[in-house]
């Protein structure tokens, strides 16, 4: 019954989704967060439902006349575009070239969508959506984690859906915990209370799933999310307590698996699964001094393992975005990497600086505040995962992109010179800041 509702209204929207682009790369994202088809167990499972929605968004596109110019897109963009160009070479002279390109047509597929939703991004109107649809797709995810942690007692683990990029429960943590701040700023963006408590017990469940997940990477990616939202939120007050209360939440409520498990953030050299990881990180290392393409995209394996390895036989991916980036595409690739985030970050401070008003210019810089948190708890639970590739921190960078861009078009026009003629025939430009001035 599932496969039949979810695939009917996939089917319908896919007209729609030419007429109406940016609805169509809403869907896109939707696919590429929550999967919905992986609650299935039919057809619509393994439907190419990505790729079909991709195809319609781009073909309406093609025809829109409302859209940003390409150009300013693809420069927004272009770090990342350098990057995945620079992907396209290190998957070439990729030590397993047959699993290098699969995986680089997957992950280029998601940076097309991430260019054409920034084309789409208009208005403030649709970036709030993006944001919308971006943060309720993990956060579904956190409130049903949150919700099984408290009634089984922390007993067992939180694990995303199968075969997403988030079915790891140290990758679905990190991304529960980027989603914290961004309810906080859709809890400032609706005035309904009920829709205010909403979106507080979601982001307090989200904290919990994350606990639930048992992730010893989690743990330090919430401490420092919740450093970092306290200096950011203008109620400090009200958030201190909230982050009192979770770690109290934390303190008596967790079972002492958890704790555990914790400990062994200080004992790493007695863990397996932590050394394990030391192993992979230095075989990156090895990887990118020896060869300036890396090792391409899914190169461990043992071929790459027994040449470059300190132990051959502890084969494991790369667990941390940046030795992913440095194994997979070597030191220009992580240096493009940074890059890119590095640019976001920029994006977040100047979009706070500017001093354009109104409540649209206010929400942006809201939302850049707490777009910086965001990006703190991927950069921090980021460096214990494998996940560099993840569509979500990506729509987050196009949703700061955007807003940039439509402050600044809002601040060139509050200055811009207009023509006037006054007695004499004299014709004066006058810039909007001088419209109450005398002349």
């Amino acid at each position: 019954m599932r496969d039949i509702v979810l695939s009917a209204f996939l089917f319908v929207s896919l007209p729609l989704a030419v007429a109406r682009p940016f609805y169509g790369a809403m869907i896109f994202a939707t696919l590429g967060i929550l999967n919905p088809h992986r609650w299935t167990w039919g057809f619509a499972y393994s439907m190419p439902w990505a790729m079909m929605f991709a195809v319609a968004t781009i073909a309406g596109t093609l025809f829109v006349k409302e859209r940003v110019p390409l150009m300013h897109a693809l420069w927004r963009y272009l770090p990342m575009l350098l990057f995945m160009a620079w992907a396209a070479v290190t998957s070439a002279n990729a030590i397993q070239p047959y699993q290098a390109w699969p995986r680089w047509e997957e992950v280029v597929k998601v940076h097309v969508m991430c260019v054409v939703t920034l084309l789409l991004l208009t208005d403030f109107k649709r970036v709030r959506i993006l944001i919308w649809v971006i943060t309720l797709s993990v956060a579904y995810y956190g409130v049903k984690g949150g919700i099984f942690t408290i009634l089984t007692g922390g007993q067992f683990l939180v694990w995303g859906p199968l075969r997403t990029a988030i079915q790891d429960n140290n990758h679905l943590a990190t991304g529960l915990i980027m989603t914290i701040p961004l309810l906080f700023w859709l809890r400032n963006r609706v005035e309904q209370k009920y829709l205010k408590h909403a979106m507080l017990a979601a982001a307090a469940l989200c904290a919990v799933a994350a606990l639930g997940t048992h992730s010893r990477g989690a743990l330090l990616a919430i401490a420092a999310m919740a450093l970092f939202l306290w200096w950011k939120t203008r109620n400090k007050v009200f958030t201190g307590i909230l982050i009192v209360l979770l770690a109290g939440f934390t303190l008596f409520f967790m079972p002492s698996q958890f704790w555990e498990r914790m400990e062994t953030i200080r004992t790493y050299q007695e863990d397996a699964s932590a050394m394990g990881r030391i192993n992979t990180w230095q075989t990156a290392i090895n990887i990118a001094n020896d060869r300036i393409t890396g090792g391409g995209y899914e190169y461990y394996g043992r071929v790459a393992f027994e040449r470059y390895a300190p132990n051959p036989n502890d084969i494991k991916s790369a667990h941390s975005i940046y030795f992913q980036a440095l194994g997979e595409h070597g030191w220009p690739g992580l240096a493009l990497f940074l890059t890119f985030w590095a640019t976001a970050w920029l994006q977040a401070r100047q979009i706070i600086r500017s001093k354009v008003q109104g409540s649209d210019a206010d929400a942006a810089r809201d939302l850049a505040h707490m777009a910086q948190v965001s990006m703190i708890a991927y950069l921090v639970g980021g460096a214990f995962l494998n996940i560099g590739n993840w569509d979500m921190p990506y729509y987050l960078a196009v949703a700061l992109f955007a807003t940039g861009r439509l402050l600044k078009l809002q601040e060139q026009k509050s200055v811009e010179p207009r023509t006037r003629k006054i007695p004499g025939n004299t014709i004066v430009q006058v810039s909007e800041g001088m419209r109450n001035h005398a002349v």
